[in-house]
C-alpha cells in the first residue's frame, strides 16, 4: 500500500512538472512576444509623435524670397515657421500666419495674402491659407474669405468656401471663387450683393 501511494505520488508530481515544462516555455514565449510588440508600437508611437509633433527645421521672424531670372516676384515673411521634410507628405506650417506680396517687374506690389495660419505642401507647391485670410490687388479690391488654396504651379487662388469681396462699386458676397495670383483678374460664384451703378 505504501510503494501504492509513492508512485501515484511520484507519478503526480511528474505530471505536475511535465505541465510546467509545457507551461513555463509558454508563458515565456508569451513574454518575449508581449515585449517585442511593445517595444515596436513604442518605436511606432516615437516616430509618429517626431513626425507630427517635432519639425525638422524651424525660424523665427523668417522670410523667404521668389526670384525669376534673379528678379524678386514674391515675398513670404512670417513670425514662425516649421517645417517637416522627414515623412510621407513633406510640408511647412505657418502655425502665426503669413503675409504674402506679389511684385511686378518695376518692384512695385501688385497683390497681397495675408492669413492667420498656413500650411505649404511641397510635393504640389500647393499653400492653403485659413483663418481671416485677406488678398488686395492693386486695384484696392478687398478679399475676405476663411480659407483659400494658392497653387504655385497654376499661379492661381481659389476657394469654395464663403467669400465677400469688397470694391470700390460696393460690396459682393458668393462662395466659390478663383483669380489669378496677382488677384487683378477674378470671378465669383453664387454672387449675392450691392453695386452702385452711375447714370449717364
Amino acid at each position: 500500500m505504501k510503494q501504492q501511494l509513492l508512485e501515484l505520488l511520484n507519478k503526480h508530481i511528474y505530471n505536475l512538472l511535465k505541465g510546467k515544462n509545457i507551461i513555463i516555455p509558454l508563458v515565456v514565449g508569451g513574454i518575449i512576444i508581449f515585449f517585442s510588440a511593445c517595444e515596436n508600437d513604442i518605436e511606432k508611437v516615437k516616430l509618429m509623435s517626431r513626425e507630427s509633433n517635432f519639425p525638422d527645421q524651424s525660424m523665427t521672424d523668417a522670410v523667404i524670397l521668389h526670384k525669376t531670372n534673379g528678379r524678386l516676384n514674391i515675398k513670404v515673411t512670417s513670425p514662425e515657421i516649421n517645417r517637416y521634410t522627414s515623412i510621407e507628405e513633406p510640408h511647412t506650417i505657418f502655425p502665426q500666419g503669413l503675409n504674402v506680396r506679389f511684385y511686378d517687374s518695376t518692384l512695385t506690389v501688385e497683390s497681397k495674402i495675408t492669413a492667420n495660419y498656413a500650411i505649404y505642401h511641397e510635393k504640389d507647391d500647393r499653400w492653403e491659407a485659413k483663418n481671416n485670410v485677406v488678398a488686395i490687388n492693386s486695384e484696392g479690391d478687398t478679399l475676405n474669405t476663411e480659407y483659400l488654396i494658392w497653387n504655385q504651379n497654376k499661379k492661381l487662388i481659389h476657394t469654395d468656401r464663403y467669400v465677400r469681396i469688397t470694391t470700390k462699386d460696393g460690396i459682393i458676397h458668393g462662395k466659390g471663387f478663383e483669380a489669378n495670383q496677382d488677384f487683378s483678374n477674378w470671378s465669383i460664384k453664387n454672387t449675392t450683393g450691392t453695386i452702385e451703378v452711375e447714370d449717364e
